[in-house]
Order: C-alpha cells, then sequence, then structure tokens
C-alpha cells in the first residue's frame, strides 16, 4: 500500500508499456500484494506457504517455507527485516537474508498484514479479535481486543502514532500505540478493508455494506461524510494528490469519488474487484479484476491499457519499483512483471 497511511500512491511512474516482462510460477494462489524493497528486491507470499524474494529479472534470490498458507503481504522494516502473517498463528521476522529472526507465536490465523511504526514496533490484527502490538525483538507490548475477528482489514498509521484498523464487528477503530482505545466508529456491517489516511487526517474505509466513509480522525471520529457504492467493499481506497478517492467494489466498478464525498465517474470492469488500486506518479490508477486482467486507468476514467493475465482473479494489488516496473500476483500461481 505504498505508506503507512495506505494512501496507494507511488512515487514511481510506470514506463506506458503492459507487455509482459516476466512472470515467476509459485506453487500457489497469490492473494498478496508484491512489496519491493530499497534495492527492488520484491516480496511476495503465496498460499503454498512460502515467502518468495526475487530479483528484478523475475529470478529467485531465496524462499523460506513457512509451513502453511500465507495471505498476508510482507513488510519491510528499516533495517531490511521481512514481516508476515500466517495461517500457521504467527508472525515471522526474516533476515534479508530469508533466514529467520525471531517468531512471535499469536496463536490464531493472521490474514492481515502488518504495519510497522517508525518505532519499529509491528502492529497486526488476527483472527482471534486482537489487534497486536509486537516490539521489534519479537517480544508482546500489547494487544487490543475487538468484539470479533480481524480478517483482512490491516493497520495504517496516522500522525501522532495512532493506529486504525476494522473489524468483523462492523467497527472501524482508533487506538494509541500505548494500546488505548481513542474512538471507534460503527458500521452496521463487517469491515474487511484496511483504512486510507488523507490530508487533515480523514479516515477513509469501505464496508460489506457498500458505503465509503470519511471520518475525523481529529474530531473523534466524526463522520464527514458517507458514499452508498452499493456493493461490497473489501479494497483499501487509495487516495491521490488531488484529494480523489478510489476503490473497487464487487460490482466490478472502479468509483472515483471527489473529496467531498460525490461521484467523480466509475469504470466497470465486468467483474469483484478486491484489489486495492495504486497510483503511478503521473496519476495513472493500477487495479486487478477477478476477470483476470490488469487495468491502467487515466485519472478521467479512460483506459489506458488493460491486459489478460488469465482466467483467475487477481486479488493481489499491483506495486511500482523505481524503474517504473508494474507488479501484481494471481491466484494462477504467478508474480507478473510489466513493463518494457
Amino acid at each position: 500500500m505504498h505508506d503507512l497511511k495506505h494512501t496507494g500512491r507511488s512515487s514511481y511512474q510506470e514506463t506506458n508499456s503492459n507487455g509482459i516482462k516476466w512472470n515467476f510460477l509459485t506453487g500457489g494462489e497469490i492473494w498478496s500484494s508484491p512489496v519491493i524493497g530499497p534495492d527492488n528486491t520484491i516480496y511476495v507470499s503465496s498460499t503454498d506457504g512460502n515467502i518468495f524474494a526475487l530479483n528484478s529479472d523475475g529470478t529467485e534470490k531465496w524462499h523460506h517455507k513457512t509451513g502453511d498458507e500465507l495471505y498476508s503481504t510482507p513488510a519491510i522494516g528499516a533495517d531490511g527485516t521481512i514481516y508476515v502473517g500466517g495461517k500457521n498463528k504467527k508472525l515471522l521476522a526474516l533476515k534479508p537474508d530469508g533466514n529467520i529472526k525471531w517468531v512471535y507465536f499469536v496463536g490464531s490465523d493472521v490474514y492481515s498484514s502488518p504495519a510497522i511504526n517508525g518505532d519499529g514496533t509491528i502492529y497486526i490484527g488476527a483472527w482471534d479479535g486482537n489487534l497486536y502490538a509486537i516490539n521489534p525483538n519479537g517480544t508482546k507490548k500489547w494487544s487490543y481486543r475487538t468484539a470479533t475477528n480481524i480478517l483482512s482489514s490491516s493497520p495504517a498509521i496516522g500522525d501522532g502514532e495512532i493506529v486504525y484498523f476494522g473489524s468483523q464487528d462492523g467497527r472501524l477503530y482508533a487506538v494509541s500505540h500505548e494500546g488505548r482505545i481513542i474512538w471507534s466508529f460503527a458500521t452496521n456491517a463487517t469491515i474487511d478493508s484496511s483504512p486510507s489516511i488523507g490530508e487533515n487526517g480523514i479516515v477513509y474505509f469501505g464496508s460489506h455494506n457498500g458505503t465509503l466513509y470519511a471520518l475525523d480522525s481529529n474530531s473523534k471520529g466524526e463522520l464527514i461524510w458517507k458514499y452508498n457504492i452499493g456493493s461490497r467493499i473489501d479494497a483499501t481506497p487509495a487516495i491521490s494528490s488531488d484529494g480523489t478517492i478510489y476503490v473497487g467494489a464487487k460490482d466490478g466498478k472502479l468509483y472515483a469519488i471527489n473529496s467531498n464525498g460525490t461521484l467523480k465517474w466509475s469504470y466497470d470492469t465486468g467483474d469483484t474487484i478486491t484489489s486495492s488500486a495504486v497510483i503511478s506518479s503521473d496519476g495513472t490508477i493500477f487495479v486487478g479484476s477477478w476477470n483476470g486482467n490488469l487495468y491502467a486507468i487515466k485519472p478521467d476514467g479512460a483506459l489506458k491499457w488493460k491486459h489478460v493475465l488469465s482466467r483467475f482473479p487477481i486479488l493481489s494489488s499491483p506495486a511500482i519499483d523505481s524503474q517504473g516496473t508494474v507488479y501484481v500476483g494471481s491466484t494462477d500461481w504467478n508474480v507478473y512483471a510489466f513493463g518494457k
């Protein structure tokens, strides 16, 4: 998601090529999004239980077998440590060479992706309904319990080191870096969407009730506006530099919502979107669909290009490296690289 606030904005521009440079075949579906390290190493996890480190030419650097399915997107610490959660009920910390640094036993399945605070604290949600804060040495700092499971809503970290996350109890939570509840906002439906944080501390997230919410984090989570898409939202909203919010929904459309909560445009892919959009530096929006296509859409809503990867859904969110290559995973077991 490119930053702790989950804005989905990349500093890089794609190479304006929809050609496949390479693909790397794993042994399972890829729900995880590729994450790019400072040396352009690509990290991705697979339901085959492996986390892979790939070179920018598509060759394997290393892989680490965890022993159970991985849905969580890896996070990279300032020292190069790679963190990932799994169905083996563990948060795993790997050294840059792929060897184990430490393992924290969460005690419950982890589908959520970790977020790393500036002080090195790792935050991750688990199926047992807890948000866990883990110290950089692998010991537990604290946990905060919600009323039910945290499936795929991953924490976002805002100003003041406040941690925002959703739960299947239908609430969006704001918790201090010390584990103290600051506020929560109730919807009437499950929240699997990860929140994103825009200008002036506005928190955006979607719900299974088909509504996109904008909350004022500076006013105890007061509702600023809500936009009823009318179709389940699992994706994380992306926020452009001009304040436009982009989010996909189960009805197959990518929605562009103005910062005042009105519809700017929508683009219909024809199948469910759970992939979270990423925005390149020139404003192009990249998103995958369950129809197996990767889309590049211009800021005005016109199609720039699309590429049919396979007939299998794309659940992974794209990532862009410093050379303008676009990476995305697919449930056809492959990681794809697009570019010149």
